[in-house]
């Protein structure tokens, strides 16, 4: 499995993938929206909206997992456990939808699942080697939503739409599984340049006459990382961003609850644009995260909490003076957009730091889990007393104030990283 930086050029045709895909969907929402009338759509949008976290549940821990555990020495032979998770999922989806008699929220499961599940494929794909083929598969489901607003238009209803998203879903799937070709270990060069020095050093000790192969001293000096171990990982490296999602359920929950339902529209409009640059942030970094984790092999744990650690005093040192400043001075709709702002900047270093700290190892992805519950519950009691006040700025402000809990429980579990150690640069 191959952890290097892609090539600008190919970071841009990942993102054109991505970006179609985004505005395939968005864009199909509102055409499909005008076609149907609010009555119609609203049968599609619920079924839509009530399994969207299918998608982060099947695709949030595994593709995290992949990327920091198959690059790792020991870890190649993983990438066979992730694609049997996806295989898993697909079959269990389809199952339901069956079962439920390929109603309106059996096709809707079947389309988040497939979504998930192609994220976590294209993954496997970047670390075979093959990152073109991300594009390509978010291209092809970008395809698929296209495909289903011609067929409204041609007189479709949200029933048959829904089937039609189920089987492109399926379909750009079953091309990617039938393409996926995982090396079963690592080239004996990258294992030699990723080995640390105690490694080359008993490597060097081996007499010249042991006739081990490149792969079996591979094996022999780095054990596979257990599946067990890889399973957990998924546990817990989904948390932070299921947590996410339900935060952001509970403020809509407190807007109902307020009954401002322009507030409430304001909310919507600005968790879209929050949503889509996190998403892209997000992304970037997952093109990273094998990178990373090889760094942090090398370095060990100690070193990645101590770059964490730096990483989330500039997160709440900026953070909170203008945090501070939008809860005295913030009494109007513009100061909404000024706080979304500080939002969106939050999230990314917090994304950086949590990058970091799961890359460490297993007690990094815990104390990143448990900064996420914490941030979660802010999320929660900020947004109960801020919304009906405040209310879009509430809301936002509510989401400024779980990031800003999430760095701060960061910082206070990564003081325990011992002695302060510094990554290697490549």
């Amino acid at each position: 499995m191959t952890a290097v930086l892609p090539r600008p050029r190919i970071v841009a045709a990942l993102l054109a993938g991505r970006g179609a895909y985004r505005i395939a969907t968005y864009a199909g929402g509102l055409a499909l929206l005008n076609l149907w009338g609010p009555d119609d759509f609203a049968a599609y949008a619920t079924a839509v909206g009530a399994l969207a976290w299918l998608t982060q549940l099947v695709s949030s821990g595994p593709e995290k997992a992949a990327l920091n555990l198959v690059p790792l020495r020991g870890g190649a032979g993983l990438a066979q456990f992730f694609r049997t998770l996806v295989v898993s999922a697909l079959c269990l989806s389809l199952l339901a939808g069956l079962l439920s008699g390929a109603g309106r929220y059996g096709a809707a499961g079947v389309v988040a699942v497939g979504v998930g599940s192609a994220t976590v494929l294209v993954a496997l794909y970047r670390l075979s080697g093959q990152p073109l083929a991300d594009s390509l598969g978010f291209f092809g489901l970008a395809a698929t939503y296209a495909l289903a607003v011609v067929a409204a238009y041609l007189g479709a209803g949200p029933h048959d739409v829904l089937l039609l998203l189920g089987a492109g879903t399926l379909a750009v799937n079953a091309v990617l599984l039938a393409r996926l070709r995982l090396p079963a270990a690592p080239p004996s060069t990258a294992s030699d340049a990723a080995a640390p020095p105690a490694a080359a050093g008993a490597q060097a000790s081996t007499p010249p006459d042991a006739a081990v192969s490149g792969a079996e001293a591979q094996a022999s000096a780095s054990p596979e990382v257990s599946r067990a171990a890889a399973l957990r990982a998924v546990a817990v490296l989904g948390t932070a961003d299921i947590l996410g999602v339900l935060g952001v359920s509970v403020l809509y929950l407190a807007f109902a609850a307020a009954d401002r339902p322009a507030e409430t529209s304001l909310f919507y409009l600005l968790v879209v644009v929050s949503a889509a640059v996190s998403t892209g942030w997000g992304y970037l970094l997952r093109l990273a995260q094998p990178t990373v984790a090889l760094r942090i092999e090398r370095a060990g744990e100690s070193a990645a909490w101590s770059a964490t650690r730096r990483s989330l005093i500039w997160t709440i040192g900026l953070g909170l003076p203008a945090a501070i400043t939008v809860g005295v001075l913030g009494r109007s709709a513009v100061w909404a957009y000024v706080a979304l702002t500080i939002e969106i900047l939050l999230y990314a270093g917090n994304a950086v730091s949590a990058l970091l700290l799961e890359a460490s190892g297993a007690r990094g992805r815990r104390w990143s889990a448990a900064a996420s519950i914490g941030q979660l519950a802010a999320v929660a009691g900020t947004g109960w007393l801020l919304v009906p006040p405040a209310g879009a700025t509430g809301g936002i402000a509510a989401l400024i104030a779980g990031e800003l809990a999430r760095a701060l429980l960061m910082l206070a579990l990564t003081r325990r990283s011992g002695e302060p150690a510094t990554l290697p640069a490549a």
